[in-house]
């Protein structure tokens, strides 16, 4: 075992050279290489069992998870856009109901609501912290309106509280809020339930696509266990129509390594947004208003010279991203739901850049990332 993790750790030096001539905006590669004994021992372990589906592993990630989040339950699930979907569907989403969801998001956040044959009501975001703007959202609620869908975007916090006072059904969209913390808590822990998505890119990712929701309702969660596995408590016996959708044991065994690191990989992150906010903070950029304690899933700022800026870096070979470009009501799949106009949104996605972010970035790549972006400013 000592001679597999020097090899290993051998394998993450060479990988760390290799990247700093050849910057990566997320190299998740670098996260295996540094854990290959204990994740290949993981999966090793699920082999030789022999249960895949529903078995221990599973049942340990979600207990295991829950309690990271600071709620009662877990329901592993197949995806992240599932999550969302068994969640809303636990909370009693119909066909016909309208959802309140953020302008700014990864379409899943609107998709999950339309497969229920529900509507989604887009709500305008704030422009300083780039999260859902409670008063939009109280004027754009209506009779119809069953629940109301909050995503902590890039990590920031959303602003729970005064949208809980609409007394809608609450599922947090936390699928880029790994161990975010705010003022009522954890990430998860204050809705009625959260989704989290575990897509290899997160902050807590898998090596495929993998999902969960975290609730402390033992209604909710019992509802979502039988929604993802064929409406059953036992096999050959549906009590509800149900759907087949399930974190698969390898998934569950190498995530469960990974959580126990994950506390440190975000204070790395935060680490590195400190040195970009101090960076960046007499500069023509707007940076992200800290709401809470963001698990900096992504570090963001937005200029209207974001397309020349992006050219500059990728001049000096330092990647960037953007998320996203184009609002979720602009988009051809939400035209027939005649959103109303999201001003901030669209702003934002004209202007909004990510720059490279990861625990395995080293303080010299940041160093370079804020060399760029400064000396693009310079001119």
């Amino acid at each position: 075992m000592a001679e597999l993790s020097a090899n290993a750790a051998g394998r993450a030096r060479l990988n760390m050279l290799l990247c700093a001539l050849n910057m990566e905006f997320n190299d998740v590669r670098l996260q295996y290489e540094q854990n290959s004994a204990e994740i290949d021992l993981a999966i090793s372990t699920v082999m030789r069992g022999g249960r895949y589906i529903l078995g221990p592993a599973g049942l340990a990630f979600e207990e295991e998870f829950a309690r990271f989040c600071q709620a009662a339950r877990g329901v592993g699930v197949a995806n992240g856009t599932d999550a969302l979907r068994i969640g809303l569907t636990a909370l009693g989403v119909q066909p016909g109901d309208e959802v309140l969801v953020p302008a700014v998001s990864a379409a899943a956040t609107a998709m999950a609501v339309i497969q229920l044959h529900a509507w989604p009501v887009f709500v305008d975001i704030r422009p300083d912290d780039f999260t859902m703007d409670p008063q939009d959202a109280f004027e754009k609620c209506g009779s119809r309106t069953r629940a109301v869908v909050p995503v902590h975007l890039f990590g920031m916090p959303a602003h729970l509280k005064p949208l809980s006072k609409m007394r809608l059904s609450m599922l947090e969209d936390a699928a880029q809020a790994h161990g975010s913390d705010a003022v009522w808590g954890r990430c998860g822990s204050f809705g009625d339930a959260a989704a989290f998505s575990f897509y290899p890119t997160k902050n807590l990712g898998t090596y495929g696509d993998g999902g969960m929701i975290v609730t402390s309702r033992e209604d909710v969660a019992d509802r979502s266990r039988l929604l993802r596995n064929y409406g059953q408590r036992e096999n050959y016996a549906s009590e509800i129509p149900g759907d087949n959708s399930r974190l698969d044991e390898i998934h569950a065994a190498i995530l469960r390594v990974k959580l126990k690191k994950l506390e440190s990989w975000n204070r790395r992150r935060r680490a590195i947004a400190t040195m970009y906010r101090a960076a960046f903070g007499e500069l023509p950029v707007r940076m992200q208003a800290q709401t809470g304690q963001s698990n900096y899933h992504l570090f963001v700022i937005t200029t209207p010279e974001r397309d020349a800026l992006r050219r500059h870096l990728a001049s000096m070979e330092i990647p960037s991203l953007v998320h996203y470009p184009i609002s979720l009501p602009r988009q051809r799949a939400f035209s027939e739901f005649n959103p109303a106009k999201c001003p901030n949104a669209d702003l934002l996605c004209s202007r909004v850049l990510s720059l490279p972010m990861h625990p395995s970035l080293a303080d010299f790549e940041v160093e370079k990332v804020i060399s760029g972006v400064r000396e693009f400013f310079k001119k």
